[in-house]
């Protein structure tokens, strides 16, 4: 399958809020749109994707994708969701039932319209959204990597998405919202408080998916997942990193700069 590729303009008038994976944290992103003040006329909310599954309002943060103002790519968890609803009796539901998808299993029997509804505007989503098209103000969205293969290492970079040349091999869509291929490096990078690295031809690219204590830019790729809907520490492979699981929002302005803010106690949050 084709990835699915979306592009918005740039936001010349407002903020975009970019927001790490949601798992079900409504309440924590909307006190953090609260706090920010948000402006649905002039803001935009961007997610990595992963909006169900772990937390308390999966259905909450679902209807999300309705909003004018919010835009979102596919996450693994969403693909889940989906995969249970085709196969309602098959291992596919078990496996999102193990994965935080207790909360859908009786409207999944029930066929409930609304998730039914939700779920086909989920399976519409795009794999990576691209914001802007030159220059400083470009950047995208993707949940886990813009991953071209493994071995050797390669990423997409801008031309490759422009062109549509990211291929339609059966796996090459999974790998943009299954990756973990830049997890590790992105992990001890956060907690040795690295400098950011770049990819050559590759903008700015914010994902989820490989939780972080804080916010990390490796090789192009600025990781949001900081562990919203998860309890305890953020774990990296065997260490603790001391940080509880958290929100993280990067508020991008016009010009490019951008904040962090935490929908809790982080000791790396600028809120």
């Amino acid at each position: 399958m084709n990835p699915r590729i979306a592009s918005l303009p740039h936001n010349a008038q407002g903020r975009d809020l970019i927001v790490g994976d949601l798992h079900g944290c409504l309440d924590d992103l909307l006190r953090l749109l609260d706090r920010l003040q948000f402006d649905p006329a002039l803001d935009r909310v961007l997610s990595t994707g992963d909006l169900v599954d772990r937390g308390p309002s999966s259905l909450g943060c679902l209807r999300l994708i309705c909003e004018s103002w919010f835009h979102a790519v596919i996450g693994n968890h969403e693909q889940m969701l989906l995969d249970a609803i085709a196969n309602p009796d098959g291992q596919r539901r078990m496996f999102h039932h193990l994965n935080g998808g207790a909360w859908a299993q009786q409207l999944i029997d029930e066929r409930d319209t609304e998730l039914l509804q939700l779920a086909d505007m989920a399976a519409a989503l795009p794999h990576i959204l691209v914001v802007g098209r030159d220059g400083p103000s470009r950047f995208h969205l993707v949940h886990a990597h813009l991953l071209a293969s493994t071995e050797p290492l390669r990423l997409w970079r801008d031309a490759d998405i422009d062109d549509g040349l990211l291929g339609d091999a059966p796996n090459q869509a999974d790998m943009l919202i299954w990756a973990r291929a830049l997890a590790p490096d992105a992990g001890f990078a956060a907690m040795c408080d690295d400098e950011p690295s770049f990819y050559p031809g590759l903008s700015l690219t914010y994902c989820g998916h490989n939780p972080v204590p804080h916010p990390v830019t490796v090789l192009s790729h600025r990781f949001l997942d900081t562990g919203a809907g998860y309890a305890g520490n953020v774990w990296i492979e065997s260490e603790d990193t001391g940080v509880p699981m958290h929100l993280s929002l990067l508020e991008r302005r016009p010009d490019g700069s951008e904040t962090l803010h935490s929908a809790c106690f982080s000791p790396d949050s600028a809120a």
